[in-house]
């Protein structure tokens, strides 16, 4: 081993699941601010310092500069009328700030940064429809495990109140109030509560209380402001729902089971919902005010595509889909598919001016921009308009190395590019929770640009892989609970089938997640050691045996199961838990971040995997592991933004030769 890591100490303790004995000797890691555990942080840290400046001095300066003047400004997101323009969310080099927009979006000031609401990172605001100096913040203070929302009086400058702990909120169109989901504590069950925040009496009311188990909750109101529901999720595939009549507090059920339903809109005294029950690629079903899905009518069934969402313009229903992850609009009442820029392309829903939507549009070979629908066409609002006639992108097919599924993936590259397997490689994957990875500019860990990245001579292959909804609800369970290591199977077969055809090797050939693509980095490097050159791990789950004990832990038992559950659950984890799979063996180049403040995968994931990597790597290639001192579920903020990625992408580009 070329390197001499930092000493991590091992206890001996030994824990016993259902018999099986299993070393746990990282699990004081867990006490995030110990000063054990910061000391070793600290020593962790000074090692990669000592490691970028040793194996490529400048090389981090010299990428941040380049980052810089390539780098193109982010559009604003999250726009609603606001006075004579809009407010929005602007993100810059991971910074959050609230500004407002003119008419023509010109942006005219910035409204909140970071700590000028005490201690917080504002992410948006709303302002009330019934009056618009009130304005409701969602915030969220350093370690806190979900965020806050700040009722705001603007023209006082003034905090009128702060609404602790919610999973989302929304301003009823009708009175000056605010409903939030939250959870409430009743004889130690944790339970989702409703609350309406009144502005004019300045407290919050009780209005619904969950009686069962929700990971989140959350209020709609209909676009016509007539109709208020409520959510509740006991897992990232079901719903309860249930009306609220805001006049008499009456609430409504409409499913007293959960269902795979997400609901649309209101009209003609019609609620809409998407259905994936029986069919899996989504159905458009409508129930009568004051009925139940008893009472459900099929509207529209997709059987090609899959359905992600709909909208409603100017009394016509609107459907987002998505084919092979491409989004596409279309008119349920024509089937009319309105036409974009480019075809394989992804659209996210991002405000509204008073009669149009606003849709950030974005695609492999396309800067992103917003566009605006006004029912009849598409139209370019801002943002770049960009071609690359020299790149070809290609949806290809791989053999999942177990089952032998068909896995469906995009290839991205110059169209002279050659099969000699001396292309460096980019694979990016998530597969999880029932999410889809649309075509995108940028990938979204090491920011790499798309098409510069395939012009310099590499190629891009973005995977879809089981565990998201890219091709509806069966889709996503083929890849959770006691399927999750489909995921992984589907992302070897592509990476195989890719070189296979010449376009690249192991040792060109670098691969990158976050989050639940962080654990899939850190299963694929456990799993195949030999087939990548380079693996890049952002903010990972890497201890699937302890994970459902973190503070959100039972949020993602209902993707991956519980350890705690069944002999068969816990062994299957383990078969799998990056952590628990690390051998002697030679891994490849390997960077580990995570974020001291992070609590949707606390960081003593990363920090006892590589550990262990670092212990047990017989190769000469490095394990580095990065903690960000005030780093959320992210990549930093600010200069330490820069600073991560630039050490991503020097850590690839050291590593790919």
């Amino acid at each position: 081993m070329k390197y001499e890591y930092p000493k991590c100490r091992k206890s001996d303790l030994v824990e016993e699941w259902f018999g099986t004995k299993l070393d746990a000797p990282y699990t004081w890691l867990r006490d995030t601010y110990s000063e054990e555990v910061l000391d070793f942080t600290h020593r962790e840290n000074e090692f990669t310092d000592a490691w970028f400046e040793g194996e490529a001095k400048g090389e981090v300066d010299a990428m941040i500069s380049k980052l810089k003047a390539a780098h193109r400004d982010e559009l604003p997101m999250g726009i609603s009328p606001w006075r004579d323009g809009f407010l929005a969310t602007e993100v810059k080099e991971g910074n959050y700030a609230i500004v407002s927009l003119d008419k023509n979006f010109n942006k005219v000031e910035t409204l909140f940064v970071r700590n000028d609401l005490p201690e917080r990172t504002p992410f948006s605001a709303e302002p009330c429809p019934k009056d618009e100096k009130i304005l409701a913040i969602m915030s969220q203070v350093d370690n806190a495990p979900r965020p806050d929302y700040v009722i705001y009086d603007w023209d006082k400058r003034e905090v009128l109140d702060i609404l602790p702990m919610t999973f989302g909120g929304t301003w009823s169109k009708k009175k000056k109030v605010f409903y939030i989901a939250t959870t409430k504590v009743i004889e130690e069950k944790s339970l989702t509560a409703i609350l309406a925040y009144d502005v004019e009496k300045g407290e919050s009311k009780e209005v619904f209380v969950f009686e069962g188990n929700a990971i989140f909750g959350g209020a709609q109101v209909s676009d016509d402001g007539e109709n208020v529901l409520f959510s509740f999720c006991p897992d990232y595939s079901t719903n309860y729902f249930f009306v609220y009549a805001e006049e008499t507090g009456n609430v409504a059920p409409i499913n007293e089971t959960a269902l795979q339903l997400h609901y649309v809109d209101s009209f003609d005294d019609k609620h809409f919902f998407i259905s994936f029950e029986d069919a899996h690629r989504g159905e458009i079903i409508s129930i009568k005010n004051g009925g139940t899905i008893a009472d459900a009518e099929t509207v529209y069934v997709e059987e090609d595509a899959y359905i992600e969402s709909g909208f409603l313009t100017n009394g016509e229903l609107f459907l987002q889909c998505s084919k092979d992850a491409a989004n596409y609009v279309m008119n349920l009442n024509t089937r009319e598919v309105m036409e974009m820029p480019t075809s394989v392309a992804s659209l996210g829903y991002t405000g509204k001016t008073k009669d149009e939507h606003l849709f950030s549009f974005d695609a492999f070979l396309s800067a992103p921009q917003i566009l605006s629908f006004d029912g009849k066409s598409f139209k370019h609002v801002m943002g770049e308009e960009t071609a690359h006639d020299d790149l070809v992108v290609e949806l290809l097919y791989a053999e999942s190395v177990e089952d032998k599924k068909p896995i469906p993936y995009y290839l991205v590259r110059r169209k002279d590019a050659e099969r000699n397997g001396n292309n460096k490689a980019l694979i990016y994957g998530y597969g999880g929770y029932n999410v889809p990875m649309p075509p995108w500019s940028t990938e979204r860990v090491t920011q790499t640009d798309i098409a510069r990245w395939v012009e310099d001579g590499g190629i891009y292959v973005h995977c879809l892989l089981r565990g998201g909804s890219e091709y509806g609800s069966a889709w996503h369970e083929e890849g959770m609970g006691m399927t999750k290591k489909n995921c992984y199977y589907d992302f070897i077969g592509i990476a195989e089938k890719v070189m296979a055809d010449g376009w690249t090797r192991p040792e060109k050939t670098a691969i990158s997640g976050a989050s639940n693509g962080g654990l899939l980095m850190a299963a694929l490097v456990t799993m195949r050691p030999d087939l990548w050159g380079c693996v890049v791990a952002s903010v990972p789950h890497t201890d699937m045996i302890h994970f459902a004990d973190d503070d959100r832990g039972a949020m993602y038992v209902t993707e991956y199961g519980n350890p705690r559950d069944s002999k068969e659950m816990f062994e299957y984890l383990l078969s799998y838990s990056p952590v628990h799979n690390v051998r002697a063996t030679d891994y490849p180049p390997t960077y580990i971040q995570t974020g001291e403040c992070d609590n949707n995968v606390p960081p003593y994931h990363g920090k006892s995997f590589a550990a262990t990597m670092q212990e047990l790597n017989t190769s000469d290639n490095p394990v580095l592991l990065r903690v960000l001192e005030k780093g959320s579920h992210d990549r930093g903020q600010g200069d330490v933004y820069w600073q991560t990625i630039a050490e991503m992408r020097v850590f690839m580009d050291k590593a790919l030769k």
